[in-house]
């Protein structure tokens, strides 16, 4: 009898231990951008000092890709009470072929930082509830066949070609990255000089912004109107950078934003008060770069910027409806932040290229 009673003592207690861990790992309902916000803060606390700021933004980039590319491939797992052991390889090979709005120089660039990426998402995902690395051997010639070869599909993409045709029925995209391989050394080391050459005249191709046909209005503003623009722009910029968190708004943004003041002032010959969507839009892909150079500081996510300074304009009543002009900017957050980066990646000698390499 107290034998039993026992017996049943220890597998109550037992099937408490039990119901209390499987309570503990019960993970709450998956938030992406928390998910992705905490390990880019964590990658920029353990690697912002690391590599040459190119390199380093060159890899926040391509780690927003890795993340979202993890996610899409294991969402089944991520959205549910499954831990996702992910095959980092692969992952990463598809955030590569899918960057196909990247200059070249992008990738030549990221070559220093893909091995201590593998290093950095497989020690989070050890202490990580929704994720864990497999294990994966690192080979450097193999990263760099991929690297050749997403720059020779970006090549024929660039121009418009079907690259999916062209891997069926012909070698150009192979016979062309092969073209890109020194041929001499036994480090399968880059010919910047013949990609440089090749990509002489192709640029790359991004997504185009919808809606963004807007014409400038038919009267212009006077240089008084202009300039009463620009000190109220100083102004209000001023205000913005002063109420966000410290470091957000870094200077780079602030040109970025006093850009767009002046160019929709002097190009689309609008106040801020008239802004919308459309004007906004087609502004940025037309002549943003007139009125903007960006600088190697906070690129990823600087496009987003402009969405969170119109709204904060709309909380100062400076500008009406800024929640319609906010929701009609679909798409223009990455659209900056890739221009931004291939802008300055297409001034880039080939001499700073080899320095980071």
């Amino acid at each position: 009898m107290k034998q039993g009673k026992s017996a049943q003592i220890k597998s109550f207690k037992k099937q408490k231990a039990q119901q209390k861990f499987s309570e503990k790992k019960k993970l709450k309902p998956f938030d992406y951008d928390e998910f992705a916000g905490f390990l880019r803060a964590r990658y920029y606390l353990t690697h912002q000092d690391k590599y040459s700021q190119p390199v380093f933004e060159a890899a926040s980039f391509f780690l927003d890709d890795v993340i979202t590319t993890m996610v899409q491939q294991y969402f089944s797992k991520f959205t549910s009470n499954e831990r996702a052991i992910v095959n980092i390889n692969e992952v990463m090979q598809a955030a590569l072929v899918n960057s196909s709005d990247r200059d070249w120089r992008y990738f030549i660039l990221l070559m220093p930082v893909l091995y201590d990426m593998q290093k950095f998402l497989a020690r989070e995902g050890s202490v990580n509830d929704r994720y864990g690395i497999a294990s994966s051997n690192y080979d450097p010639n193999f990263w760099k066949m991929i690297m050749r070869t997403v720059m020779a599909l970006n090549y024929f993409r660039f121009q418009g070609k079907d690259v999916a045709d062209l891997m069926k029925n012909s070698s150009a995209i192979d016979d062309l990255q092969f073209r890109f391989l020194k041929e001499e050394g036994d480090d399968d080391e880059f010919n910047l000089e013949i990609i440089e050459e090749v990509y002489r005249g192709i640029h790359p191709k991004l997504a185009e912004l919808k809606d963004a046909d807007a014409k400038p209005a038919d009267e212009f503003l006077s240089e008084k109107e202009i300039q009463d623009e620009m000190d109220y722009a100083a102004k209000r910029v001023e205000q913005f950078r002063d109420a966000s968190i410290k470091g957000v708004v870094s200077p780079n943004v602030v040109n970025l934003l006093l850009a767009l003041h002046k160019g929709m002032a002097e190009k689309w010959h609008l106040g801020h008060e008239n802004w919308q969507a459309a004007d906004i839009k087609a502004f940025v892909s037309e002549s943003l770069f007139e009125y903007w150079q960006p600088e190697w500081e906070n690129l990823d996510g600087i496009g987003s910027e402009i969405k969170a300074y119109i709204q904060f304009l709309g909380k100062k009543k400076a500008i009406l409806q800024s929640k319609k002009i906010v929701d009609g900017l679909d798409g223009l957050d990455h659209y900056v932040d890739v221009s931004a980066i291939n802008h300055l990646l297409a001034d880039m000698p080939l001499d700073q290229l080899q320095e980071n390499e």
